[in-house]
């Protein structure tokens, strides 16, 4: 999620609610070519899912457009969504902290730190936009802890894989950056395709979606930096994990959303408190 210093420019729980293509295989094993494609275009999309993956992919599509347009119908779910969006944010500065702390090369602390410095911004717009509806306080609607379980997941993934790669953690730490960050795009553009351009919102979702797609790319650029040729094939290994971790909350995390707006819609103060 970066965005440009000073300019007006993010999602938890929806970055665990997504479906791509997954594949299962050991540690430190795994299709080089794999990775090559994923760094090479990075810009990943539903189409590429095939069979029950794909149609899982269609299915939490069509159940969040759906939550999303009951959310955005009353100033409780409105609230939901933009909590949601500001703790994914203050997630990432804790996931940015700790990639400093894995004493990253010169020039990828800098451009940590710059990234650091980015999602402060979002942090603040994000925190802006929530004060603007009513203020910060918890939403009796917020779903379960879904993206504190994934993120455990990511944590415990990242340790398993560390050791495959000469950079350690910080080879894992990217790919699951990475792989967030292409979900972060799909999501923001489902969210901007679904409530238009009228809306009030939408100018702040469409920029942070550009600033998406932005860091997808510096993303796939930092991996090709960190991961020599012989570890790709590792690196193919890790990124099958980490999207086989995601899709295994893509129907939960939908259903979650949907019902929290159904319930926001029927009780519209329901966040105020």
């Amino acid at each position: 999620m970066a965005a440009h210093p000073g300019r007006p420019g993010y999602c938890g729980f929806f970055r665990g609610a997504e479906t791509t293509t997954v594949m299962s295989v050991t540690p430190c094993s795994g299709p080089a070519s794999a990775a090559h494609d994923s760094l090479a275009n990075p810009a990943f999309t539903r189409s590429e899912a095939r069979g029950f993956t794909a149609l899982q992919a269609r299915l939490v599509d069509r159940i969040k457009r759906a939550a999303i347009r009951h959310l955005h119908a009353s100033a409780s779910g409105e609230r939901l969504l933009l909590r949601m969006y500001l703790d994914a944010e203050e997630a990432s500065l804790g996931i940015l902290r700790e990639q400093l702390r894995q004493k990253p090369p010169g020039w990828l602390a800098r451009q940590i730190r710059q990234h650091l410095a980015e999602e402060q911004i979002h942090t603040t717009l994000f925190g802006a936009a929530l004060d603007a509806k009513g203020g910060r306080s918890r939403s009796a609607l917020t779903p379960p802890g879904l993206s504190r379980r994934k993120l455990a997941r990511w944590h415990q993934l990242a340790n398993q894989h560390a050791h495959c790669f000469a950079h350690g953690a910080l080879v894992p730490a990217y790919a699951t950056t990475m792989c967030a960050e292409q979900m972060a795009a799909r999501i923001l553009h489902r969210h901007c395709e679904t409530i238009g351009s009228a809306h009030a919102l939408h100018a702040l979702f469409a920029t942070i979606l550009a600033d998406e797609n932005r860091h997808v790319r510096l993303c796939a650029h930092t991996l090709q930096r960190l991961v020599a040729p012989h570890e790709m094939a590792s690196l193919a290994t890790l990124l099958a994990e980490v999207r086989k971790i995601e899709a295994a909350f893509g129907i939960s995390g939908a259903l979650a959303l949907y019902v929290a707006g159904l319930i926001g819609r029927a009780w519209p103060d329901g966040g105020a408190r």
